[in-house]
């Protein structure tokens, strides 16, 4: 059995508060893009988790999403899971949380559904935040730490170009560095909702893009500073930066222009294409 495994895009990340329990609540506009995973499953005499390229480790996603699967279902049977990896790990597009939440359903498929689909929601809110997105279609108004996911009206088929730059960002030590910025005084969220009940533009929807962390590292990291000037001199377009980092975008109307841009980028920079699905 088969499935692909799909990134996301944060449109807008406003970090709103500090939870007791050491987590941040957001609110975000989270996009799925055709950029993908592929991840592959078969039962097994013994438990095999194997990533190509080799990026993964003991304790990723798709053995916590195992381990938790098998406690919540009691199915003991043994998987093989082949993760074919395109999503590029540490650089804010979910692939890790896709990867899980694509594995719990596949699991659940194999074994003739033993869980219905809220206690596998349950069941990803446990592995990662950002987890229950990947279950509800490809827009959605995300809320609380990750785990109040609202499906929206999916978005018009833009292009997007995706530049990978040569650092990763940890999002644990990015949440911890955003508690020194002075986050949760805009409202860009709520202004982009209200443009997508219209008869929008792409430019529309540029307006409001915004990242409480893309602001952050403006201020103070230089790498970022250095990345979004250079992209800009290079393309005379702004990109933008998703989740907590590092991967930053850009959106067209159309293939075509999405292309023209690439070709700008493509000798210095790893650069993927993929639109809104």
């Amino acid at each position: 059995m088969k499935i692909n495994a799909y990134a996301k895009l944060n449109l807008t990340l406003e970090v709103v508060g500090k939870r007791k329990d050491g987590f941040h609540n957001i609110k975000s506009l989270f996009q799925r893009v055709s950029l993908h995973d592929e991840i592959e499953i078969e039962k097994s005499d013994s438990l095999d988790i194997k990533c190509i390229p080799d990026v993964c480790s003991n304790n990723n996603t798709v053995y916590k999403a195992y381990e938790l699967f098998s406690q919540e279902s009691s199915v003991k049977d043994r998987v093989r899971i082949k993760i074919k990896k395109y999503i590029p790990c540490c650089a804010g597009l979910g692939g890790g949380s896709s990867d899980a939440a694509a594995s719990l359903i596949l699991m659940n498929e194999l074994f003739g559904k033993p869980l219905n689909d809220n206690r596998l929601i349950k069941i990803g809110g446990q592995i990662g935040a950002d987890v229950p997105f990947f279950f509800n279609g490809s827009t959605a108004l995300v809320e609380g730490k990750g785990e109040e996911v609202y499906s929206l009206t999916p978005i018009k088929k833009f292009y997007v170009l995706i530049v990978i730059p040569k650092f990763s960002i940890s999002t644990r030590d990015a949440y911890e560095k955003i508690d020194s910025f002075q986050y949760g005084r805009t409202n860009y969220t709520e202004n982009i909702l209200m443009v997508l009940k219209k008869n929008y533009s792409l430019k529309d929807l540029e307006d409001y893009l915004h990242n409480d962390f893309e602001e952050m590292y403006k201020r103070e990291d230089e790498r970022f500073l250095h990345l979004f000037k250079e992209l800009f001199d290079r393309t005379k377009k702004n990109f933008h930066l998703t989740g907590s980092g590092s991967a930053l975008f850009a959106m067209f109307d159309d293939k075509t222009s999405a292309q023209k841009t690439q070709e700008k980028l493509d000798k210095e920079f790893t650069v993927v294409q993929c639109q809104f699905i």
